[in-house]
């Protein structure tokens, strides 16, 4: 068991990534990457695994003093998780992909509140649905969700990746030529990032651009 583990997780190492690029005149998507059945046959092995191996906690047989909240509660419904203000892990990736924007000479990319709601469902549909791929069973492709949401562009992209911090997954995608094209794209103007913890790795993430 343990073995198959560190298999899956070296494997999702190297796999847990893909990246896309949609023009704006294309009548159908086409996954990028050679590896998107892989990727979610081994994010579905590795979730089956650790939600095996990962003990439950035990629920407290005596009630607790409540107390006061000192931070605002994260939104308790998919609604308000969607609609909500861009949390500290989304500013971090915006503030790396901007500050090697910034290296390479280019303008860095602004947040959009619609980019930044369908990044968000893009990654909560593949936490629930437990899959790991550019077409989503529940929204479709990239572009179907763009729509959907009344976005229009002249070009588009989309990155997704599943890491257990922000700094790791932006230096993974900063490593992979498809995905740093996509970041360092100087037809991109707008970007939305949304990072919803859960999966195997601890954070979902994906990423929306458009120009």
């Amino acid at each position: 068991m343990k073995k198959l583990r560190k298999v899956l997780a070296v494997a999702l190492t190297t796999a847990f990534l893909a990246s896309s690029m949609l023009p704006a005149s294309a009548a159908s998507y086409t996954f990028t990457s050679p590896y998107s059945s892989l990727q979610t046959r081994l994010y579905q092995q590795l979730a089956a695994l650790r939600a095996k191996t990962t003990p439950t906690k035990p629920t407290p047989t005596t009630p607790t003093t409540p107390t006061t909240p000192t931070t605002t509660p994260a939104p308790t419904t998919d609604s308000a998780l969607l609609s909500a203000p861009i949390t500290a892990l989304e500013q971090q990736m915006l503030d790396l992909v901007n500050k090697d924007r910034v290296a390479n000479k280019l303008s860095p990319l602004q947040m959009d509140t619609r980019l930044l709601k369908v990044a968000r469902m893009k990654s909560l549909d593949m936490i629930k649905n437990n899959y790991f791929s550019h077409q989503s069973p529940t929204y479709g492709s990239p572009s179907n969700m763009l729509k959907a949401q009344g976005i229009t562009y002249r070009t588009a992209g989309e990155n997704i990746a599943g890491n257990s911090t922000v700094d790791r997954a932006h230096t993974s995608l900063m490593n992979s030529p498809g995905h740093r094209a996509n970041i360092l794209s100087s037809g991109f103007t707008k970007v939305g990032i949304g990072i919803i913890k859960g999966g195997p790795y601890g954070l979902m993430i994906s990423q929306e651009f458009i120009g």
